[in-house]
C-alpha cells in the first residue's frame, strides 16, 4: 500500500514546496517509487520547480470528471522512480471542492501504485488543507525560525487537532453536538482550548478517558524548519514543542532542521531543483538525512477512522529531552564546518 505523505505550512514563504520538489526527488534516488502531487489546488506551481511545461492534464481534469482515475494524470519527470500529478489552476473553483469529491480523492490516492505518494498542500487551515494533512497521523509540517512563522505553525497543528478531534465521532452523534456547542459557547476573543474539550468531552460520555485519546495519542506530526542560519535558531523549535504539548498535549518529532540557502532562488529561475544541480550542497545534504528519518515512519490508510478519515503509524521514541533536536544541531553545525 502506498504511503501518503502530506506536506503542509501555516503559512507561505517557507519553502514547503521547494522542500517537497527535493524530497520527492532525493526519495526516488534512494531507490522508491514516488509520486510528487500539487494540492495547491488554487495555487498550483510544482511542475515550475520541476522544470515542467504547464501542458499536461491535472487536478482539476479529475475534479470536473474529464478524467476517471488519478493514474491518467501521471506524468514522467526528468528523475527516475518520480512522476508527477499536476495541480490546476486554470478550471475556476478548483481549490474549492465539495466533501463528496474530497471523499472521492481520498479514495483514489490509497489505490496509487507507488511507495510514496508526496502532497503539497496550500498554506492555511481550509478544511480541504487540513483533512488532506490528516490523511496520516504523521503529517509534515514546514516552518522557519521566525517568530511569525512558528505561532503561525502552532495555529496551524492547533487547528488541525481540532479537526482531528472532531472527526473521530459520526456527524449526528450526541459527542458531535456536544463539541459544537462547546465551540460556540467559547467566549469571544479568547483562545478555545483544546485541552478543555478533550477532558470535557471525555468526562460526559465515558469513564475512561483512554477511549477518547487512543486515537490521539497517535497524532504526532513531523516538523521541518527551513532556513536556519545558525544552530541557535533551533530555541524557536524548541519553544514551538513546548506551546504545542502544553497547550494541545499534543507531541512532535523535527525531522529536518535546513539551512538558507541563496541559491535556492537560483534553481527556482533555473526550473532545475538543488537536488538536481547542487546535489552535495548543505541543502540538499541537510534534506537527504530528514528523508532517512521520514523512512523510518509508514503513512499507512486507517479504515477505523470514523468518517473517511484516514491514518498511519510509527514506532517513535520519546522525544520530549529534545534529543531529536540535539541530533539536528550537531548536524547543522557539522555541515557549516565543511
Amino acid at each position: 500500500m502506498v504511503n501518503i505523505l502530506p506536506i503542509a505550512s501555516g503559512k507561505g514563504g517557507v519553502g514547503k514546496s521547494n522542500i517537497a520538489v527535493n524530497l520527492a526527488i532525493i526519495l526516488a534516488q534512494k531507490g522508491h517509487r514516488v509520486v510528487l502531487a500539487d494540492f495547491d489546488f488554487g495555487g498550483a506551481n510544482l511542475h515550475t520547480l520541476l522544470g515542467l511545461k504547464n501542458n499536461h492534464v491535472g487536478m482539476g481534469n479529475f475534479i470536473y470528471k474529464q478524467t476517471a482515475d488519478l493514474s491518467e494524470l501521471l506524468q514522467d519527470t526528468q528523475v527516475e522512480n518520480l512522476k508527477f500529478i499536476a495541480g490546476d489552476c486554470l478550471y475556476p473553483g478548483t481549490a474549492n471542492i465539495d466533501n463528496s469529491m474530497k471523499k472521492k480523492i481520498i479514495r483514489k490516492l490509497t489505490t496509487i501504485d507507488a511507495d510514496y505518494l508526496l502532497l503539497d498542500l496550500g498554506a492555511g487551515t481550509t478544511y480541504n488543507t487540513l483533512d488532506f494533512y490528516l490523511l496520516t497521523y504523521n503529517s509534515i509540517l514546514v516552518t522557519t525560525p521566525e517568530l511569525t512563522s512558528i505561532l503561525n505553525a502552532y495555529s496551524f497543528l492547533k487547528a488541525a487537532a481540532f479537526r482531528f478531534f472532531v472527526r473521530q465521532f459520526k456527524v449526528r452523534s450526541e459527542e458531535k453536538k456536544f463539541i459544537d456547542e462547546f465551540l460556540q459557547n467559547s467566549s469571544s476573543g479568547t483562545e478555545t482550548s483544546f485541552l478543555d474539550l478533550v477532558n470535557q468531552t471525555a468526562a460526559k460520555f465515558s469513564s475512561d478517558e483512554s477511549v477518547f485519546l487512543t486515537e490521539l495519542n497517535k497524532y504526532r506530526p513531523q516538523v521541518i524548519m527551513n532556513m536556519g542560519q545558525n544552530s541557535a535558531d533551533l530555541e524557536m523549535g524548541r519553544r514551538l514543542r513546548s506551546l504545542v504539548k502544553n497547550k494541545l498535549g499534543i507531541s512532535m518529532d523535527f525531522v529536518g532542521f535546513l539551512p538558507k540557502d541563496d541559491n535556492i532562488s537560483y534553481s527556482i529561475a533555473l526550473r532545475k531543483p538543488l537536488a538536481l544541480s547542487d546535489a552535495n550542497c548543505n541543502f540538499v545534504s541537510s534534506v537527504r538525512t530528514a528523508a532517512d528519518r521520514i523512512l523510518q515512519h509508514t503513512y499507512y490508510y486507517n479504515n477505523g477512522l470514523n468518517d473517511d478519515t484516514i491514518g498511519g503509524e510509527s514506532d517513535t521514541e520519546d522525544l520530549t529531552s529534545d534529543s531529536d533536536l540535539k541530533s539536528l544541531e550537531n548536524e547543522f553545525d557539522s555541515n557549516v564546518d565543511k
